[in-house]
């Protein structure tokens, strides 16, 4: 029985191999393809999460500076770590029914999430935010975030913070 000489298999083993990448990458093409879309600004979440202790109240409203950049509100957390929200553009009072570009400092790690919550114990949490810096100078402590936050109708309102195990809240009145 004849052998093929091995240079001979080699090189045709290089060729099969060479054709079926070549097929593989042009039946591919430009590569699998992925829906995307805008996410929505808030999901409905039907569970109230916990009170920060000692965070405030629709009567102890948390601390409100009205600065040159919006009014600044210092929030209370769990483990003593800084929370800060900036509500950008906004002075004298919060906006109700528009869309406010605000911008969190907060300690923890990992994502963050953010649900605001009406007096009726309505939730929603609110997508969308990431790690940034305002285009203007923000001095402070804690990682900087950006987002935009809606408050539907006037009153007062929490806004709970979590990022891992670290939880946080900020009372405010909107309108």
């Amino acid at each position: 029985m004849e052998q093929m000489p091995r240079l001979v298999t080699s090189l045709k083993i290089q060729v099969v191999a060479f054709a079926t990448v070549v097929f593989a990458l042009t039946a591919c093409g430009g590569g699998p393809t992925v829906a995307t879309g805008a996410p929505p600004a808030t999901i409905h979440v039907t569970t109230t999460p916990p009170p920060v202790p000692g965070a405030g109240s629709c009567t102890n409203l948390s601390p409100l500076r009205d600065g040159k950049q919006g009014i600044e509100l210092e929030g209370t957390t769990t483990d003593r770590e800084p929370l800060t929200m900036l509500f950008a553009g906004a002075h004298h009072t919060i906006p109700v029914g528009k869309d406010i570009t605000t911008y969190v400092r907060v300690g923890g790690v990992r994502a963050l999430r953010v649900s605001v919550i009406d007096t009726s114990g309505h939730v929603d949490r609110v997508l969308g935010f990431r790690p940034g810096l305002p285009p203007f100078d923000w001095p402070g402590a804690g990682t900087p975030w950006t987002g935009t936050l809606m408050f539907a109708k006037a009153g007062c309102w929490r806004v709970y913070v979590q990022r891992s195990g670290l939880t946080g809240e900020v009372w405010l009145r909107a309108g």
